[in-house]
């Protein structure tokens, strides 16, 4: 839905499409966004699991996460534009680009709030022992 935004502004600025039209497209980045949403839903909570459970070497990548990912939906749509590949190759291309943009913002939403959640239970202890911060 965040991604869909701008194209939203079009229906605004352009006189030629209709209500229906400005309709038809939410309704369309709607179902695209749950659907991804659904899908993405396991393996951003796996990943997750991973880096709440793994060492240093997890948590950098889970920090570098959100950069990596809009990085290599980046190059994705370079490689479209430089390769031209075939039909099925850029639907396949279209929809790992949509994943690692997706993913990006769905795990950057769920570990900052875990990030906060856990900052928030570590400031609980800390204030419950009479300890200062440090």
């Amino acid at each position: 839905m965040v991604i869909s935004l701008p194209i939203v502004a079009v229906f605004f600025i352009d006189e030629a499409f209709t209500v229906r039209d400005y309709a038809e497209f939410v309704l369309f980045a709607t179902g695209v966004g749950f659907a991804t949403s659904v899908l993405i839903f396991p393996i951003a909570f796996g990943f997750e699991r991973l880096v709440i459970r793994g060492g240093t070497a997890w948590k950098v990548l889970a920090a570098c996460t959100p950069i990596a990912s809009p990085v290599a939906a980046a190059l994705i749509l370079a490689s479209l534009f430089k390769f031209e590949p075939s039909g099925a190759v850029s639907d396949a291309l279209a929809i790992a680009m949509l994943f690692f943009i997706s993913f990006s913002v769905y795990w950057l939403s769920l570990w900052s709030l875990s990030a906060i959640r856990y900052g928030a239970w570590r400031f609980s202890q800390r204030m419950s022992r009479g300890r200062r911060f440090g």
